[in-house]
């Protein structure tokens, strides 16, 4: 980081903990939490997290899961999720309780007995179930249009196609995979409903558990519409146990069938999508690129290493 930027990052860093002590007449601990480029995040107190955008982009961002948070208000009661306390304009930030909880990554949830691991499945297929019954996929739709966020790389299948498709891959050893999987990925994707409300990234870091209990569910930015499969792709990570005791819930509450190898399909593309990304921009330091690398080289015997 250069000297500008260094300075431009502390200026902001001391408007923000001036917002926060305005608004907290007593301050006994404030512990500031880096989340990514996008978001200065401060807990203090362990009471309240406050969340202020560093740029234009992630302010529409923060309106948008705003937005949706405040009419999930009440809806969802099979795990807590954030609520909004306050939002505040100048400057924009937004005030939510701290929820207690701790995360759990894929191996320590696999190393969970067979009956909590059930457990958990069972518990992100009831909140699906749950967020699905508070909110339609067309409503948060609207709801990021109203707030004028999409994707950085947009939907799903232009994204794939540019990476997959329309340019060489960074490394021809990838070409095999691409060709077993990209068009597998498509014909699946002709037989899925995507009309759906998803959280859109129950990955592990966005689960709060107590104990083996998994109580939590954060970060609501990525809401989108999209289809079950999708939203479960995240699931493969944490092991058949999980996914499946995830699938057979789900079918149970909602009558409607799941593939196991749609999700399977759509956590490897996934994967195979921020690791070609990550190699093409040469970010290979990063934590997508190496999660990546890790899940595929678990899951496929025949990447190239």
């Amino acid at each position: 980081m250069d000297t500008l930027a260094i300075a431009r990052n502390q200026a902001f860093n001391q408007l923000a903990e001036a917002a926060v002590r305005q608004y907290c007449k007593t301050v006994h601990e404030i512990t500031y939490i880096e989340h990514g480029a996008d978001n200065l995040i401060i807990l203090v107190n362990h009471e309240f997290v406050f969340r202020f955008p560093r740029d234009d982009g992630a302010s529409r961002r923060l309106f948008f899961e705003t937005a949706l948070l405040q009419k999930l208000a009440g809806k969802v009661t099979t795990v807590t999720i954030p609520s909004v306390v306050q939002v505040h304009h100048q400057p924009l930030f937004v005030v939510a309780p701290y929820t207690e909880g701790v995360h759990l990554d894929g191996r320590q949830i696999q190393s969970l007995s067979q009956e909590e691991q059930t457990a958990v499945g069972e518990t992100i297929a009831q909140f699906v179930v749950e967020l699905n019954q508070a909110i339609s996929g067309a409503e948060v739709s609207q709801l990021r249009q109203q707030a004028g966020v999409v994707h950085a790389d947009g939907a799903w299948e232009p994204y794939f196609e540019r990476l997959f498709a329309l340019q060489p891959l960074p490394n021809a050893k990838l070409q095999p995979l691409v060709n077993e999987f990209y068009p597998l990925w498509k014909d699946y994707l002709k037989h899925q409903d995507r009309t759906l409300a998803i959280h859109d990234d129950l990955h592990p870091v966005n689960l709060l558990f107590m104990g083996p209990r998994l109580t939590g569910v954060l970060d609501f930015g990525d809401a989108n519409t999209g289809g079950i499969e999708e939203e479960l792709r995240w699931l493969y990570l944490m092991g058949d146990v999980v996914l499946g005791s995830a699938i057979a819930k789900y079918q149970e509450l909602t009558g409607k069938n799941i593939n196991h190898d749609h999700v399977r399909v759509w956590a490897i593309m996934h994967e195979l999508s921020s690791y070609v990304r990550g190699l093409a921009r040469q970010e290979t330091e990063q934590f997508p690129f190496k999660r990546a690398e890790a899940n595929l080289k678990a899951w496929l015997p025949n990447f190239p290493v």
